[in-house]
């Protein structure tokens, strides 16, 4: 517990976490404590469907690491090497999310920024070498006892260090237009910056293929899982793929800190349950959902008129052919920051138009790219050297002769972050893009996530209709139930 001396015993936890007034228990349940980084590690090798593998966590720090580096086998993980805080890749990339002007999560706008610039600016701070890397700053980091991270102490000892190259951090200001019910940018960002974007992403994908390519090397394994918020960073697992020593490449869908309980949970299980038998985590749909009967009657309270469709897929197909946009809420909600095709907002992708009316309905930067969720059985003819990518988590060139045919859904440098979507895993949605492809001969649909600027995705039948409602949406499907904004009694 870093460096503070923990003054909690194991009952005084445990009477907060299982009250006695809510769970039953006869035996005392055990209390384990799981390192951040382990249970990052656990989360990603013991849903990898791997026997062993080199696993790499990266993440802005952990008690008193920031990157590790470790091997598991069967139940067991076991760290061969770490790096300090100071030296921390998850700080460095927020330390310049800040410094354009975003928020420090913000991390998915910097790396979509990125393809807007040039690489021009030389992080020569940031040392690759033989036994792994290092950062050197201003002064040295010193701990305080008073924080429960160095993140801010870290970021600030990088914007002295980003003044070498920019004098003075953007401002992007954020205004709310009351007529279109939305959050706009009011402040175009300066092309320094975007180049700025560029570096940064540059020299963290380099940094992530060298620790790669270590991993590999000292645990003899070419299996790698990586877990930490920065194996979020899809346009660098995606370079990844193109490293020979890599053979599999498998990210936890809830890399960040949302999935590290996910993993203390399996760490315990690999260390006290006999039977526990691990294997690949196929999809991630996990969370609530709603019976028909239920959504029926929320919609009759709320006097909501719908239409029940025998066929949701075709009809939903024919609405998208015709460029409506679709808030799609299905069966159970996923888990981790990627709508995977249950709480979703999708459009065609045929047009480049499409790209900035979803961005305004969701209150977005209009430079910000979408990804496609697109039939697995198609992936090889629209991306190059792909993978299957459930969790939408790896970043692919789409072909140069299908540029043209998904125009919403490629970036500006022609890649774009595909899910490939499996009858097994996810059959309605399946159904859904194949009817879509009968119709107009593309196997995928733009997808984003079912949420508006600054909000969490929708997890409710109430936050949806809320969406729904005060957005620029055509239609909310939810289940086999068809609205429309005419249907509200």
């Amino acid at each position: 517990m870093r460096r503070k001396k923990f003054n909690y015993t194991d009952d005084e936890i445990l009477d907060v976490i299982f009250p006695k007034k809510i769970f039953r228990y006869d035996k005392r349940p055990k209390l384990v404590i799981v390192p951040h980084h382990i249970a990052h590690a656990a989360s990603v090798f013991f849903t990898s469907g791997l026997k062993k593998a080199a696993i790499l966590v990266i993440d802005g720090q952990g008690e008193d690491s920031s990157t590790s580096i470790a091997y598991g086998e069967d139940k067991t993980i076991k760290v061969l090497k770490s790096f300090p805080i100071q030296s921390s890749l998850g700080y460095f990339y927020e330390a310049v999310n800040k410094y354009i002007g975003f928020h420090y999560f913000d991390s998915g706008k910097t790396m979509g920024l990125a393809p807007y610039g040039k690489s021009i600016f030389n992080f020569k701070n940031i040392k690759l070498g033989n036994s792994g890397y290092n950062i050197v700053l201003p002064r040295k980091l010193k701990y305080s006892p008073e924080h429960l991270d160095e993140q801010e102490t870290l970021v600030n000892l990088w914007h002295k260090k980003i003044k070498e190259f920019i004098n003075q951090p953007n401002s992007i200001k954020y205004e709310f237009e009351k007529s279109k019910n939305r959050i706009i940018s009011k402040l175009e960002i300066p092309q320094i910056y975007k180049d700025f974007a560029t570096s940064a992403q540059a020299v963290l994908e380099k940094a992530i293929d060298h620790l790669a390519i270590l991993a590999v090397k000292m645990t003899g394994c070419n299996d790698l899982c990586i877990s930490g918020g920065v194996g979020l960073n899809c346009v660098a697992n995606g370079k990844l793929l193109y490293n020979p020593l890599v053979k599999t490449l498998y990210i936890f869908p809830a890399a960040n800190d949302a999935g590290v309980s996910a993993g203390a949970a399996l760490y315990a299980s690999a260390l006290y349950d006999k039977n526990a038998d691990f294997s690949r985590l196929e999809h991630i749909y996990l969370g609530p959902h709603y019976a028909n009967r239920q959504i029926r009657k929320i919609l009759n309270e709320s006097k909501i008129r719908y239409k029940i469709s025998n066929n949701i897929c075709k009809e939903t197909a024919c609405l998208l052919a015709k460029n409506k946009i679709i808030s799609w809420f299905q069966g159970k909600m996923e888990v981790g920051p990627r709508a995977l095709g249950n709480r979703s907002i999708l459009a065609s992708p045929l047009k480049k138009a499409m790209w900035k009316r979803v961005n305004i309905i969701k209150g977005r930067e209009l430079w910000r790219p979408f990804a496609p969720s697109t039939l697995e059985e198609y992936k090889d003819e629209y991306f190059e050297n792909a993978q299957s990518s459930p969790f939408m988590l790896k970043t692919f060139r789409v072909k140069k002769n299908k540029q043209s045919l998904i125009p919403a859904v490629v970036h500006i440098d022609g890649s774009t972050r595909p899910q490939t979507v499996s009858k097994k895993t996810n059959k309605k949605l399946w159904l859904l893009i194949n009817e879509f492809y009968k119709i107009t001969g593309v196997p995928a649909l733009l997808n984003t996530s079912f949420n508006r600027f600054g909000e969490p995705i929708v997890c409710t039948l109430q936050d949806a209709m809320a969406m729904f409602y005060n957005s620029g949406l055509d239609y909310l499907v939810i289940d086999n139930l068809i609205i429309s904004k005419e249907n509200k009694k």
